[in-house]
């Protein structure tokens, strides 16, 4: 794909937190990539907010469970970028299926995101919440202990569609971006907020006490929306050159984290900031059971009481990938002041 003036890209997810913020640094590197991109949007209003911002860009609406949409772009693209929800098998089966039927010149690409809650299989089927394990999953020496989690693990159905879609079709070529929990303020044009730590400082805020889950010692990796959108962009570069750097195909997996917490530690540190800019009276943190935490928050007990280990060993190593904005931690002070915002305090 060295020359390029025919390239076509077509990308999902391009108002949302992860894929927005993408598609942001995409266009800011490579504005000439734009008026090339196809993305699919929702609804007419989502679509005038996008527009505005990038007129250069074709919209195409329709949402996940378009099939015949998907399918049909899918099959005219050069690179498909997925970035839309990593839990609906069926929108990537149609992608799948319109790259099967692909026939433009030279290989296609195909660029997906996964999650590292994958990787949290074992506490949810021992019920160890709360709790961590010694093992920490390798993208790159043990990559196939990855690329073949149970069938069980979260998002698992997903990929075994997009690594089916490549032994079938050769000329597809897939890499696979896992983001950890991610933080900080998106600059794409639609969501720019997270879920994990905003969620966390929410809670806090509004009960007067930060939580854990069980003896809060489960462990996550996590990174900056911004260096995870880097990944992405290596990976488009790439392909747009001919995918000669990075890996593509089964080994093509790229975690993102840029070190890892412990849950228990982070409710504490964001109780104390609390505390520090006045929105709570003292920094204390209750432990609740996973069945406790699932019946105040969505999600609870898989997002703060599960463990989540790995290292992004091919992003750095082979793409030359290096974390460039601030900490987790570092992100707190201005979490809590934004949610502390958000609610009126």
């Amino acid at each position: 794909m060295a020359n390029n003036t025919d390239l076509k890209i077509f990308y999902t997810g391009a108002t949302g937190y992860l894929g927005g913020d993408a598609w942001a640094l995409l266009i800011e590197k490579h504005p000439e990539w734009e008026a090339k991109s196809t993305l699919l949007v929702r609804n007419e209003d989502r679509g005038k907010v996008v527009q505005a911002k990038y007129p250069g860009a074709r919209l195409v609406f329709g949402d996940l469970s378009d099939s015949t949409l998907l399918e049909t772009e899918a099959a005219n693209a050069d690179i498909v970028v997925h970035c839309a929800s990593i839990e609906d098998p069926h929108s990537s089966q149609a992608l799948s299926n319109g790259l099967a039927k692909r026939r433009r010149d030279g290989p296609a690409y195909w660029v997906a995101l996964s999650g590292t809650d994958n990787i949290t299989w074992r506490t949810i089927e021992e019920g160890s919440y709360g709790t961590s394990y010694d093992h920490v999953y390798d993208d790159m020496d043990r990559v196939s202990e990855v690329t073949s989690l149970p069938d069980q693990a979260p998002h698992r159905d997903v990929e075994k569609i997009q690594q089916q879609c490549i032994t079938q079709n050769p000329s597809v070529k897939l890499a696979i971006v896992c983001p950890s929990c991610v933080y900080g303020v998106g600059e794409g044009c639609g969501n720019q907020r997270s879920i994990q730590l905003p969620e966390l400082v929410k809670y806090t805020i509004e009960n007067g006490y930060a939580f854990k889950v069980g003896p809060g010692l489960c462990r996550w990796p996590n990174v900056h929306v911004r260096d995870h959108s880097r990944i992405v962009l290596s990976l488009i570069e790439d392909a747009v050159q001919g995918g000669t750097r990075a890996t593509w195909g089964k080994d093509g997996y790229y975690f993102a984290e840029n070190g890892e917490h412990v849950w228990g530690d982070i409710a504490q540190l964001v109780a104390e900031e609390a505390k520090k800019q006045g929105l709570v009276d003292n920094a204390s943190v209750k432990s609740f059971s996973a069945e406790e935490i699932d019946t105040q928050l969505d999600f609870g007990s898989a997002f703060y009481g599960t463990d989540s280990r790995c290292k992004a060993k091919r992003a750095r190593q082979v793409i030359g990938w290096r974390p460039q904005q601030d900490s987790l931690e570092a992100e707190i002070a201005r979490a809590v002041s934004i949610e502390g915002r958000s609610l009126g305090k």
